[in-house]
């Protein structure tokens, strides 16, 4: 799938918040056992919700980074060596529906301003990228996700 057309709007700020409170209702009212249980993928759906809170933490440090400083380096993240660092298949469910919560609050808060969405940040792999396209990448990526588990926990 295509980055280049990837743009932070007001629709990426509500899917950012939106896929947080998902998160928040499906952790609410499953057992740990059952997001234990299902998995996605080689992952459980406890992992799977570990790893979005995981990048989404990732992606508002390199927000802040790029309205801070004057285009900040913004290395590579190897998603399977955070996975094996943070044993998230043994984290409370809450307490990381509650880390991708303030992750992509902040980034909302960050990209309020049209102006900070265009500062830039130099991107290992994508070279140049705004601000406004990390949040825009970060919506992505966890709105596939979230999308993934639904199917597996609707609501009662």
């Amino acid at each position: 799938m295509s980055t280049a057309d990837l743009v932070y709007d007001e629709d990426t700020a509500f899917t950012l918040a939106d896929d947080a409170a998902t998160i928040s209702a499906i952790v609410r009212r499953t057992p740990d056992d059952r997001l234990r249980a299902v998995t996605i993928g080689d992952w459980t759906a406890k992992e799977v919700i570990g790893h979005i809170a995981d990048m989404a933490e990732v992606y508002a440090e390199r927000i802040r980074r790029c309205g801070a400083e004057d285009r900040p380096a913004l290395p590579s993240v190897d998603q399977d060596a955070v996975h094996a660092e943070r044993h998230n298949n043994d984290a409370d469910a809450m307490t990381l529906s509650k880390r991708l919560q303030a992750a992509h609050a902040a980034i909302v808060q960050a990209l309020q301003q049209p102006s900070a969405r265009e500062r830039v940040g130099l991107h290992a792999e994508h070279g140049p990228v705004t601000a406004g396209w990390l949040g825009a990448y970060q919506a992505r990526h966890s709105h596939e996700h979230v999308t993934e588990l639904q199917p597996h926990f609707p609501p009662r």
